[in-house]
């Protein structure tokens, strides 16, 4: 039966189309205030924000881009056995920041203790194994890395926990400003670069001309000396727990799945134009704690200005992909390493002399094939080419004959650890005062900063290194308080 279609029904309906075409975008955006926009969940940002609410009292929006906090902590579920696999961050430096922040979630932290992996070192070009190349002994690697330890323990007051102390340019000393390949043949140290190079992920795409200081960020000596001490830590449960405390701690004070669009910043504070979905925010802070990585991408919304753009246009980008993948017909209880064959007999200054490195860690539980994947490229890399990049290299292993039998590799979980470091950084740069011009952007219009790009690439070392940044923070909004 057809409705009857009345002139008072018309008028009605035409009263409420009008009433929405005359709703205001201001009705539909949600407004919050607060003292600190923290940009980035990741391991300083959570940090930052836990301890800002819960220690200093202050309000606190968190914007993440992802549907997690965590940042390069990545955790796989394996179903048949319900057994968590972190495949992101692997363990802890020992940091008074880090025992508190384990112990205020309750999270046991006993000793890390890596899985012990039969290495198959192989032609990342023809997938057949590297049967010349010689690995250094374990005796060789702990007494390269003593010697390394003892090299750069003096400095350790300038790059830990970040780099507030680092001498004014014309007080460099001249070694942390050599090529890699000088200072490490100077001093001997070539037996411990296999160790610093898979455990820091430096160098992709070679590490020769890197400067010495950037190897010292990399592997610095609170890790140095706790890796020869066996002190680095690793909580109970899986790396993830700790963030899923943190989340469920600060609550609706996390927007996850979010994204900055725009921001207005003046030296009083800022506003943020931010969506969530189809929910859109305006979000007023007093000041921004920046906490993702650097890029002049990320930073497009927060119009920076030309003394801003001057630090961070020149940065380096690298790739770097972590995954889960099933690949059964691989050995288990196996780290494959695809290398440049130009390391043969022992160059293990070659090691990174190759566009990518790739490398196959198998993770249990045993029988089913899992395989943590590692690919690090000297340039930005997309999911499906990580994917076909090792898909390629598991079909070269078979092809030589590395590997008996034929499968196909099953990616279950993967995370983009790409960000922007200033590993890179010329000499010239450095003499010219770039770290000094880096901090010198701490607190200006508006925005503090924190991660890895400030400190060593760390969760720990980056946690305390926030803890230099929070209580100037915080002497900042009293200062605007006061005026």
């Amino acid at each position: 039966m057809l409705q009857k279609i009345t002139l008072v029904s018309l008028l009605l309906q035409c009263k409420a189309i009008l009433a929405v075409s005359d709703s205001s975008p201001s009705e539909q955006v949600k407004i919050l205030h607060t003292d600190v926009a923290v940009i980035g969940g990741g391991a300083s940002g959570t940090y930052g924000a836990v301890r800002l609410r819960e220690d200093f009292n202050l309000s606190v929006v968190v914007i993440e881009p992802r549907d997690h906090l965590g940042g390069h902590t990545s955790t796989y579920i394996e179903p048949i056995t319900n057994t968590p696999i972190d495949y992101g961050v692997q363990s802890y430096i020992v940091t008074k920041a880090a025992v508190d922040f384990f112990a205020r979630f309750n999270i046991s932290t006993p000793p890390f203790s890596a899985k012990r992996l039969t290495p198959l070192n192989v032609d990342v070009e023809s997938g057949a194994e590297l049967r010349n190349y010689v690995s250094p002994s374990n005796n060789a690697t702990t007494e390269a890395l003593r010697k390394w330890l003892t090299i750069i323990e003096k400095y350790e007051s300038w790059i830990e926990p970040g780099y507030w102390d680092f001498p004014a340019p014309q007080d460099i000393p001249a070694e942390l400003l050599l090529p890699i390949e000088e200072f490490v043949e100077q001093n001997g140290l070539e037996a411990a670069l296999p160790r610093i190079i898979t455990i820091s992920g430096i160098g992709y795409g070679g590490i020769r001309n890197l400067l010495t200081f950037n190897l010292m960020q990399s592997f610095g000596p609170s890790l140095t000396r706790q890796f020869l001490a066996g002190e680095l830590l690793r909580p109970v449960g899986s790396n993830s727990v700790l963030y899923q405390r943190a989340l469920a701690l600060l609550g609706s004070d996390v927007l996850l799945s979010s994204s900055v669009q725009s921001v207005e910043r003046t030296k009083f504070g800022a506003v943020l134009s931010v969506k969530q979905g189809s929910q859109e925010y305006q979000i007023k802070a007093k000041r921004i704690l920046f906490t993702a990585g650097p890029s002049l991408a990320n930073l497009a919304p927060f119009a920076l200005d030309e003394k801003e753009k001057s630090v961070f246009d020149e940065w380096a980008i690298s790739g770097e992909w972590i995954g889960i993948a099933s690949i059964p017909c691989l050995p288990e209880n196996t780290s494959i390493s695809f290398l440049p064959n130009s390391i043969e007999p022992s160059d293990q200054l070659a090691l990174r002399d190759y566009p990518y490195q790739l490398r196959l860690d198998s993770t249990g539980p045993n029988g089913l094939g899992l395989f943590r994947v590692i690919l690090g490229a000297n340039t930005t890399v997309t999911a499906d080419e990580v994917k076909k990049l090792t898909e390629e290299n598991v079909a070269r292993l078979q092809s030589a004959g590395t590997v008996n039998g034929t499968c196909k590799v099953d990616f279950k979980a993967e995370s983009d650890h790409t960000r922007p470091l200033w590993i890179g950084i010329s000499k010239d740069e450095m003499e010219d005062g770039f770290v000094q011009a880096l901090y010198a952007l701490q607190g200006y219009r508006s925005m503090w900063y924190s991660g890895a790009s400030f400190a060593a690439p760390y969760s720990s070392t980056v946690w305390s290194y926030t803890d230099t940044v929070l209580p100037k923070l915080v002497a900042d909004l009293k200062d605007i308080a006061e005026n």
